[in-house]
């Protein structure tokens, strides 16, 4: 086949620069878009920071406020929208002082914090530690490195001894013997294979009164998750009460010995607004959008002249105007997250209003559909919008998604949320008695005394989405 060009037309939309900018700071909690304006102000000499005593007139972005954007991958979808504008912001004529901190008083600070901040002993170190008090030469030595350096933040030895001795070039016998010196360590239970041999190694420690207690343990796990207590009674020929006490000394060793060393990563989340009542009402309320954290930037003033100066030369001046547009997207981009996100803010307590009074029980059905379709986006917007962002309200900080769930049709034809049910759910669960819990189906039929009819299976659903175990469990 000889090669030959072939000519076509075609039409497809695909994303501007500045609609790309917007739809990045969109995605961007308040942290990261931080961030992301102090990188800009970095990048691009024509942005500088002012004071927030400073007015700043910016761009009417409402005019330029996109119709509908459809940006699941980023890569070029449809959307509308004026972004011709490219007419600089209004500045004072006035000077202002942007003096900051240099960078050496900077560096100094940081390093002083982090002076500050100590680090949690780990369980390695702890076991590391009080290897100095068991009498091991050199070759033992490694060995117990080489358990202590296979345990698992649980506790738990995760190689087999094998793998230890081969590591170690020493024999299985002479693993065996460091791993049971280890596993007398604290804290009780550390070194081993299997939650049947955590428990055994605990109650190893006490002296009287465990015998039936490990000898349940030794092959009868099962039974004890069941809280079958008659059949052990069998099994044992000991007495019910003789098997729940014993069960009772099980349930009080630690499945986890490694559980005391966790440590949890602190989520520091800075809410990108605040829902608040109003005060001396009831269901008034107030939205607080924050930007206190984003500087407040403008196109720099001296730049911008040195851009008109005819005595610039042509390529100092395209240089200049090619930062002037990108500073002017930047500027708009940002100005319209704000808007966006505020307009969401606005959907949602009007959604929502019982929400924020009374709590997650009243949480009505919500889509990004819904809101997309009353602000004239498309749903990838709000999902973007609502990606890793926080919302400070009477109820606690949560989430934006929380605020989003389908439907679920009552008897009386009004619908309910998945999280409502949820929240019932759990305060039926709250209130039941420990000693005859409610099961699925009987969670069901009061439910539906409530005009809520729902599936058994779809309780079972919420109820392992609650974490609560079943009746049989529940039971005390």
């Amino acid at each position: 086949m000889d090669p030959k060009l072939n000519q076509t037309q075609s039409q497809k939309m695909q994303l501007s620069p500045q609609m790309r900018e917007y739809l990045r700071l969109l995605h961007l909690p308040i942290a990261d878009l931080r961030l992301a304006v102090e990188e800009a102000l970095e990048a691009n000499p024509m942005l500088e920071e002012v004071s927030r005593s400073v007015e700043i007139e910016y761009p009417d972005v409402t005019a330029s406020k996109p119709k509908d954007i459809e940006d699941d991958s980023g890569d070029g979808e449809a959307l509308s929208g004026d972004w011709t504008d490219k007419e600089p912001l209004l500045f004072p004529k006035t000077p202002i002082d942007l003096s900051r901190r240099n960078a050496d008083d900077l560096q100094k600070i940081k390093d002083f914090q982090e002076t500050l901040i100590t680090r949690p002993e780990s369980l390695f170190d702890y076991l590391e530690w009080q290897l100095h008090f068991l009498d091991l030469d050199e070759k033992q030595k490694k060995i117990a490195e080489q358990i202590i350096g296979n345990i698992d933040q649980d506790g738990y030895l995760k190689v087999s001894l094998e793998e230890i001795a081969s590591e170690a070039k020493s024999t299985i016998p002479e693993a065996q013997d460091i791993l049971d010196k280890i596993q007398k360590l604290d804290p009780p239970g550390i070194g081993a294979r299997d939650l049947r041999e955590a428990l055994l190694i605990q109650l190893q420690r006490h002296k009287t009164g465990t015998t039936l207690a490990k000898e349940i343990v030794q092959d009868h796990l099962g039974l004890i998750a069941k809280r079958d207590f008659r059949i052990l009674s069998k099994i044992f020929n000991a007495s019910e009460e003789e098997i729940k006490r014993a069960v009772s000394l099980i349930s009080r060793l630690e499945p986890k010995p490694g559980r005391s060393f966790y440590v949890e990563e602190p989520i520091a989340v800075t809410p990108d607004a605040t829902i608040s009542i109003k005060d001396g009402t009831e269901e008034g309320l107030e939205i607080e959008i924050h930007n206190e954290l984003i500087p407040e930037i403008r196109i720099n003033h001296e730049y911008r002249s040195l851009m008109r100066d005819k005595n610039t030369d042509n390529k100092t001046k395209e240089f200049l105007r090619t930062r002037l547009a990108s500073g002017v997207d930047f500027l708009k981009a940002l100005e319209l997250r704000k808007s966006t996100l505020r307009s969401i803010t606005e959907e949602i307590v009007r959604a929502q209003p019982l929400f924020f009074t009374r709590g997650f029980s009243q949480l009505r059905p919500l889509r990004l559909k819904d809101i997309a379709e009353r602000l004239g986006l498309h749903e990838s917007t709000i999902s973007r919008a609502i990606h890793a962002k926080y919302l400070k309200t009477p109820q606690g900080t949560i989430p934006y998604k929380s605020f989003f769930s389908q439907k679920i049709e009552t008897e009386d034809g009004e619908s309910e949320s998945q999280k409502s049910i949820l929240e019932r759910i759990r305060m039926l669960l709250e209130k039941e008695n420990a000693k005859k819990p409610w099961s699925d189906q009987a969670i069901v039929r009061l439910l539906k005394e409530e005009g809520i009819p729902i599936a058994r299976r779809t309780v079972t659903k919420y109820r392992e989405l609650l974490k609560i175990p079943p009746s049989h469990l529940r039971r005390n």
